[in-house]
This record gives structure tokens, sequence and C-alpha cells, in this order.
């Protein structure tokens, strides 16, 4: 790697978190390079932390060794991302014959119509279409996130031969559909991923640590000791983040669970012989306790 190079990432990284959280998924393209020298490695790590602190809390830097603190829990949680993002399954097809052919789509998507709407109004994915020929483009990546919820109801089912009602049922249900990070390749695909899921981690994690900020009871006229065991002391701030960061996967978790389903989203059984869509589907579990269902897609056009 090139001294220019090693400069540019570095001057990337610092400016990275400079202004507004939506430039966090920078952090991740550049980490994905190889390191083929420490102490690049090392450099390369104190510009994560903070362009980290410049994120959630620039007043860290009051603490002395907080880069070195902080520097451990922020390369974990990125290891840990990197590992969840390699859980995903590869793209599936989104369009008319998938809806008609693969289990996963049709269960998504009440019909085809819907697919069709969701690609007409998303914001991302027409001027990125626009931008691109057919011919320079001629398939669409992206990340489709959707919300899953299940709900108890009494229905019609079959036992063998026979139709019983007034049975117990599962009803799932998707709902939420959206697309992110239009991409022009399965392999800048790979890496939107990284910077989606990473980005949403240091999102929720600063939004964690404001909520803990805003209901720790403090009064203006506290004495001096009361102040120096709040919050609103920098060290104890970045004591309490990195003990909240300690855990990765309690920061984010994926779980991919088989279904079997009817055609009206009932959670079928394994004597039931309607026609179902049988598919596994992996959910993000973020942790502020959200779900997220997470697929590649691949839209030919």
């Amino acid at each position: 790697m090139s001294d220019n190079r090693r400069s540019h990432e570095a001057l990337s990284l610092r400016t990275f978190f400079d202004d507004q959280l939506q430039h966090l998924p920078e952090l991740v393209g550049i980490l994905s390079s190889r390191i083929h020298d420490k102490q690049h490695q090392t450099e390369q790590d104190m510009q994560i932390v903070e362009g980290f602190v410049d994120a959630t809390n620039t007043k860290m830097r009051a603490v002395s060794g907080y880069s070195h603190k902080l520097r451990g829990p922020l390369r974990a949680l990125y290891d840990h991302v990197l590992q969840v993002a390699e859980e995903i399954p590869s793209p599936v097809a989104l369009n008319l014959e998938a809806f008609r052919t693969d289990p996963l789509v049709n269960a998504l998507f009440v019909n085809s119509n819907d697919i069709d709407q969701l690609l007409k109004t998303n914001p991302d994915v027409n001027p990125y279409l626009d931008a691109h020929s057919k011919n320079q483009l001629p398939v669409l990546y992206a990340l489709l996130t959707a919300s899953k919820s299940e709900k108890r109801t009494l229905g019609v089912g079959m036992s063998g031969e026979m139709f019983i009602r007034d049975i117990p049922q599962q009803a799932i249900n998707f709902s939420s559909q959206k697309i992110h990070t239009p991409c022009a390749s399965s392999r800048e695909l790979r890496t939107a991923l990284k910077e989606y899921l990473f980005a949403h981690v240091v999102v929720i994690v600063k939004q964690e640590m404001m909520s803990r900020m805003t209901n720790q009871p403090f009064k203006p006229r506290d004495d001096y000791e009361s102040r120096l065991k709040s919050l609103a002391n920098p060290e104890v701030y970045l004591n309490t983040l990195i003990e909240y960061l300690k855990v990765p996967a309690n920061l984010l978790s994926i779980d991919r669970t088989h279904f079997r389903l009817s055609k009206l989203g009932i959670k079928l059984e394994g004597d039931d012989r309607q026609s179902a869509n049988e598919f596994d589907i992996p959910e993000l579990i973020w942790c502020n306790k959200t779900r997220n269902v997470m697929l590649k897609i691949a839209l030919p056009r």
C-alpha cells in the first residue's frame, strides 16, 4: 500500500464524522482495505476512535488515555459487524418472476404490484437508475429491509384431508419494506451491507447514551460530588460507554428462522397439506430491541 494511499485513507477517516452521522459509511469502506503494516493499523485504529468520538461525544477527549481505552472495544465491534454481514445470504431476485417462483419473495409481498410500487416510490433507486443505462447497469443490487409481526388468531386449517374450524393459528405478516444502498455489483453490495450495519450500530449507541443522560436524575443545584458521578462527567461517560460496548453481540445479532406459511401467511404445522411458502429468513436484532428482516436483492432491468 503506497504512502499516498495511506495518507488519503487517514484523511478520509479523520473527516468522516466532521459534520453529521450520515458520513459513517465511509468508515467501513476504508477499514475494508487490507492492512499490511502494523504501525499503519495502529494509526488507522486511532482515526476510527477519533471518528467515533466525533459522532458520539467529543467531551470524551478531556479524559486522559481515551483513545487507548476505546481502541479495543471499537475494533471488536467492527469485527463483529463483519461476522454478522457474512451471515446474510446471497442476493435474491426481486421481480415478477421471483414473486411467482420464489417462496421467500412471495411471502414478503401481498402481490407483484407491491414490488413495482416499492421500486417506483423509493427515493434512492430511481435517481440511481436514471444515472445508469441498462447497458451500464443490467442488474441493480441493493439491500431490502422489512418488519415482521406475529399475531395469534382463530381460523380454518387442515388435518390430513379434513378441514377444521376455529383452530388457534399464528399469522405472520411482513410490512414496511424498504430498499437501501443501490449498487452496481454484488461486490459493492457486500461493502454497502457492512457500511449499513456499522453506521446503524453507532447511531443506536449514541441514542442510548443520550437517553441515559436525559433520564439520569440531575438538578442544577446538585453538589459537586454528584456532578462528578453523573454522565455529564466525561470520564464517567467514557467508562459507561466502554461497558456498553463490551459485548458486541448485545449491540447487533442475527436470527435465521425457518418458516412454512400458507398463501395467507398462516404458519403451518407438519401435517397440513395446504399449498405453502417454505423458506429461511434472516432477521437482525439491534441493541434497542428493534428487529428487521434483512436481505440482499438483485433487480434485473
